[in-house]
């Protein structure tokens, strides 16, 4: 490359936005290099949308080499973690990375390759054409298999819970890509390890982010193991109290709070009235609940305010 190359060069990749795509694989000897090898091959598209192509992929804690595979397949960058953490905490991992390394725009893509290279480009379009600093992928328009019946449903109940809690137009709360503007990768905050999604879209509704779906092929798994199960409820609805305490603590203290003052002044107002008509014959039987209900949800309810103070300070 001549002198005078090398400047255009240079010149041009200074008005091209950065694009890191994050690739979280757990034992994914299998595909890691396959995958990202197709990931590279889409470069000169991702160019022609004017930006420059990173791909960091995070190694969770494997054991069968992945991370030495996806460096030698090209990867730009593998980060390592010494055990596996899990999902939600390797797309931290690669969240930090891209934002540390001046990415314009993150990118999430599956290590096993079940979504479409090609659909890259339609997910960071509405961040590009800057409608949306929040991209989801929408699977059900374009998925090439029958998800099992456990899986479907689980989805539906946790995409209609986020939509009631964001009152965004969700149909997919759950996609393997995602793709996030550099002022949401500038305050982002993901505090649970084992999944990442409620908690980005809770996380970007309170922080005033907008939010887009784009519908994205869905192919069924060849290699590896999911992580889903039936434990996966009972990990993630813990995470979503966790991201609102972050972000709206009233959303969870206030309710509490107020219950426990409802159920004492309901205890104490039924045994006023048995007292009243001859049936007990103490006005308040129940002191000690009607006592420690009322004051337990006075300082819930205090304790929220006060977080909610800090919360709003610090932003």
């Amino acid at each position: 490359m001549t002198a005078k190359t090398e400047v255009a060069s240079h010149k041009l990749g200074a008005f091209m936005r950065r694009l890191v795509i994050i690739v979280p694989a757990f034992n994914e000897a299998a595909r890691i290099e396959e995958t990202v090898q197709t990931l590279k091959a889409r470069e000169q598209t991702i160019q022609e949308l004017g930006c420059e192509l990173c791909i960091y992929v995070v190694d969770d804690g494997s054991e069968d080499g992945t991370g030495a595979l996806a460096l030698q397949a090209g990867a730009d960058r593998v980060l390592r973690h010494r055990t596996n953490m899990g999902l939600g905490a390797a797309v931290r991992t690669g969240l930090m990375a891209a934002r540390q390394g001046g990415a314009d725009i993150a990118l999430k893509f599956d290590a096993d390759l079940q979504h479409d290279p090609d659909d890259i480009a339609n997910i960071v379009a509405p961040i590009i054409a800057e409608e949306a600093e929040v991209i989801y992928g929408n699977r059900f328009e374009r998925i090439e298999y029958s998800m099992p019946l456990v899986r479907r449903l689980g989805n539906l109940f946790f995409t209609a819970l986020m939509r009631w809690l964001t009152g965004w137009p969700l149909r997919d709360s759950q996609p393997g890509i995602f793709a996030v503007h550099r002022t949401y990768l500038e305050q982002f905050r993901i505090p649970g390890d084992y999944n990442y999604t409620q908690q980005i879209l809770l996380d970007a509704y309170h922080k005033g982010m907008r939010f887009a779906h784009v519908n994205v092929a869905f192919r069924k798994r060849a290699t590896g193991k999911s992580f889903i199960s039936l434990r996966y409820p009972f990990k993630v609805l813990p995470q979503i109290v966790m991201v609102l305490i972050g972000v709206k603590p009233m959303r969870i203290f206030g309710p509490i709070g107020l219950a426990f003052m409802a159920l004492g002044t309901a205890v104490f107002c039924i045994e006023i009235g048995d007292w009243l008509i001859g049936e007990s014959p103490k006005p308040v039987q129940s002191v000690n609940l009607v006592i420690g209900s009322v004051l337990f949800g006075l300082h819930t309810f205090f304790f929220g305010i006060l977080a909610q103070l800090i919360v709003e300070m610090r932003k």
